[in-house]
């Protein structure tokens, strides 16, 4: 599992809204630095990962909810939980295929087989749920989410966010 980004200019004695800006803002881009390797199936592990930060980036905005205008910031945690269930559904999904393909070689032949076929069910599921994925990734870029949230963010607590680095130092 990736490890969470550091959160730059974070100080023990920040303000509250001034530490939910920077927080958010660096957990929303730690999250989409996955993006690339999530929609490009090649390694789990992305989706893994970016799983792992929009859990993170849940958690944040939950906890600075008090920070924003309560009906506003309602949309843009409801599009991040969106975010967090469509990676959920793809990645239980991996999840289950990689404890029963270590299971294969401890079956019996006969059962082989119907372990073999669930696993092949699975690999359909996950293989209509890629689709889902990009789709939701389209959307958020054509309705500009990132910029607005990020916007957004700097409107309510005064971090700009190109301040931040995009990446984890």
């Amino acid at each position: 599992m990736a490890r969470a980004w550091p959160v730059p200019g974070l100080r023990p004695r920040a303000r509250f809204r001034a530490a939910a800006g920077l927080v958010i803002v660096t957990r929303w881009r730690e999250m989409m630095s996955y993006r690339g390797g999530t929609l490009a199936g090649e390694d789990i592990e992305e989706l893994h990962n970016m799983r792992v930060s929009s859990r993170r980036l849940r958690a944040a905005m939950d906890a600075f909810e008090a920070a924003f205008p309560r009906a506003e910031y309602r949309g843009y945690l409801r599009q991040v939980k969106e975010i967090t269930d469509t990676l959920g559904d793809a990645r239980d999904l991996d999840v289950a295929m990689e404890r029963l393909d270590a299971l294969l070689p401890q079956m019996a032949g006969d059962e082989r087989a119907g372990l073999r076929g669930l696993i092949a069910r699975y690999r359909a599921q996950r293989a209509r749920e890629d689709p889902h994925i990009a789709a939701l990734f389209e959307r958020l870029e054509a309705e500009d989410f990132g910029p607005r949230l990020e916007a957004f963010v700097a409107e309510h607590t005064g971090v700009v966010a190109t301040e931040l680095n995009p990446q984890p130092t």
